[in-house]
């Protein structure tokens, strides 16, 4: 009888942990030939330890003179007095998205969507980021 329970106690935690992370696509835009080469970057995040993170990411030094700027933005949606919305529900609450733009163009761009883990959709556009650059 103890090992019923165990082993239903194992499966059972096993399924909470497995469906943590949310699994949401990352979306990637103006990159030729699925690489990403860039001479130099301006880092331009107000947020020390998201600043941190996209500068590690890309394995490139802080220039403010460079004419690449990169630009991070987590948004959240708020208060949705749609009532079609609010009946049928959103299928996310926010996205995360990194861009590199010369000037007011957009060079690169990664996005991903998320429901509740804003972190977690950082992450993947981090790790989506490093699959482009080879970083």
């Amino acid at each position: 009888m103890f090992r019923i329970q165990y082993t239903f106690f194992l499966l059972l935690f096993s399924f909470f942990l497995g469906g943590c992370e949310e699994e949401f696509p990352v979306y990637t835009t103006a990159v030729q030939n699925n690489t990403l080469s860039l001479p130099c970057l301006h880092y331009s995040i107000l947020d020390r330890q998201d600043k941190t993170s996209v500068k590690n990411t890309f394995g490139i030094k802080d220039d403010p003179q460079c004419p690449y700027r990169v630009e991070l933005t987590k948004y959240r949606i708020g208060a949705c007095n749609n009532p079609v919305v609010k009946s049928v529900g959103g299928d996310f609450n926010g996205y995360v998205r990194v861009e590199v733009k010369k000037g007011f163009t957009s060079v690169f761009k990664v996005q991903s969507d998320y429901k509740n883990d804003m972190d977690a959709a950082f992450r993947r556009v981090l790790r989506k980021i490093v699959s482009l650059t080879g970083a």
